[in-house]
């Protein structure tokens, strides 16, 4: 059997990213929202931008908050992993 390996900096690279994720989604989102959708002139297709925009801001709405999840399980899990480790350091007559 193979040692339980954590990598502390990945897991804190991959949890900062996940906190990036609303900026990253809503950007896009903001752009669109900015945009005029009777630009495209034709009644039918303003009505499918309004639309596309209206489901694209409850989507991400729905992503940051899996984001947001992942981000705290992630905090969670790094602070487990260290107490255990500092726990075993400390049985093991360590610091």
């Amino acid at each position: 059997m193979g040692d339980l390996v954590m990598d502390d900096a990945f897991l804190a690279t991959v949890e900062g990213d996940l906190g990036q994720m609303k900026d990253r989604l809503y950007e896009p989102l903001d752009a669109i929202k900015r945009a005029d959708p009777s630009a495209v002139g034709e009644p039918d297709l303003i009505e499918k931008v309004e639309h596309f925009k209206n489901r694209w801001d409850h989507s991400i709405d729905q992503m940051c908050e899996a984001t947001g999840k992942a981000q705290e399980q992630l905090q969670k899990i790094r602070e487990a992993f260290a107490k255990v480790d500092a726990d075993l350091a400390a049985a093991l007559g360590g610091k």
